[in-house]
């Protein structure tokens, strides 16, 4: 039998777009089935889109093995983290990542990591996992799991330039004027794009793209206010001119 929850639909909506989506066109009195998630994490992404903290013993609290989006885990963090991508719960999807990378990489799980990681855009488990990769190259290619990250050409070549070019990702900004985005880390991606108010989830690619955006489109504002300036000035000049023609 089956654990039933309720839930405002307005309060979806601002915290939880994907979960929302599911009860639209739907009457009060529908049930919406929610398969692939167990009760307890379910209920901890609702209680965190009503504004409650995910419990901090969530975090340590170790499960039986379990395969999650396809990665064999023990750790709830890895549970929160597919469900909040999977129901859009972006506040929680961050916050599980950031617990994953610090507990969950490691020689068996990489390959599977990275594999899910690339496929839910989940940029900060993919920069810590090709870091991982790097140092322990050898022993990852050794594992069973290895043989799927073989079949995508795009990640094999991913991790042949990270090998070659032994990336360094920097953590800090070099100023106001920073646009280097390339040599930028995810976090600080993200921070760049908060302090904007602009989306932080999503790709690597997706980040940089946004911020490069926001920064065309500031640029087109400079010009155009400097444009209404000077338009402004000489319309200004021209009345002072025809003053004093009047004057004369």
């Amino acid at each position: 039998e089956g654990t039933t929850l309720y839930a405002h639909s307005l309060i979806l909506k601002m915290s939880a777009l994907t979960l929302a989506s599911l009860c639209e066109d739907t009457d009060r009195d529908t049930t919406i089935p929610i398969t692939g998630v167990s009760p307890h994490i379910f209920l901890c992404l609702l209680r965190y889109a009503y504004g409650d903290n995910i419990p901090e013993e969530l975090w340590t609290m170790n499960t039986s093995r379990t395969s999650v989006g396809g990665v064999s885990c023990t750790s709830s963090a890895m549970e929160l983290l597919d469900a909040a991508n999977r129901f859009g719960v972006v506040g929680v999807k961050l916050l599980a990542e950031s617990k994953v990378v610090q507990s969950d990489i490691a020689v068996d799980t990489a390959s599977d990591l990275l594999l899910y990681a690339d496929s839910n855009d989940c940029a900060l488990l993919k920069e810590k996992v090709v870091d991982f990769f790097l140092l322990h190259a050898e022993q990852i290619r050794k594992t069973p799991e290895f043989q799927k990250v073989k079949e995508s050409n795009t990640i094999l070549d991913e991790l042949m330039e990270a090998l070659l070019s032994k990336r360094v990702y920097r953590m800090f900004s070099l100023g106001e004027n920073d646009v280097d985005y390339s040599s930028m880390g995810v976090n600080l991606l993200r921070k760049k794009l908060g302090e904007r108010g602009l989306d932080v989830d999503g790709s690597r690619e997706m980040l940089i793209h946004r911020l490069t955006l926001e920064d065309q489109a500031a640029r087109s504002r400079d010009t155009t206010d400097d444009g209404s300036n000077v338009a402004s000035l000489a319309q200004a000049y021209s009345l002072l001119g025809n003053n004093g023609n009047v004057g004369r």
